[in-house]
């Protein structure tokens, strides 16, 4: 019995040649190098373009929404300066009718119940509420005549 001499796994894993096919020619040793050269440049080139594309992008978007928020604060800040604004107006235009003797008096009247000499004030008290409204059933029978007294 003869023994088959032992293949390797490289020569396992690769498919074998047939014998009675024409052996193929890779083309010149130039085209090859050049294929490889591509392949590598190519495996290099396009992490490096990423890269660069990404930090451009980066660089451009953390700008602009800085620019976005700055200028969304401005208009409300520019709001609440109006509305500021129209405050200290109303603010003045009232410390401004306090200096007045006619203002003094209206509120003098209004507020304290000053009057004049020779005036007579009379103070009108608000009209009486309800009384409280209790039902006539139990258990609130004998409350309704104690809180009409």
């Amino acid at each position: 019995m003869a023994l088959r001499p032992r293949r390797s796994r490289a020569e396992t894993a690769a498919p074998r040649k047939r014998s009675d096919a024409p052996a193929r020619s890779s083309g010149p040793k130039h085209a090859k190098s050049q294929r490889s050269w591509l392949a590598r440049s190519t495996w290099i080139v396009t992490p490096v373009i990423l890269v660069i594309l990404t930090v451009a992008v980066v660089a451009f978007l953390a700008p602009t929404r800085t620019l976005l928020d700055q200028r969304r604060t401005a208009s409300t800040a520019e709001q609440r300066l109006a509305e500021i604004d129209q405050a200290n107006a109303d603010a003045q235009a009232q410390a401004d009718a306090l200096k007045t003797d006619a203002e003094i008096e209206r509120l003098a009247r209004e507020q304290y119940g000053y009057a004049k000499a020779g005036e007579e004030v009379y103070h009108l008290l608000p009209e009486a509420q309800d009384p409280v409204r209790v039902p006539d059933s139990w258990p609130f029978e004998g409350l309704g005549s104690s809180l009409s007294r």
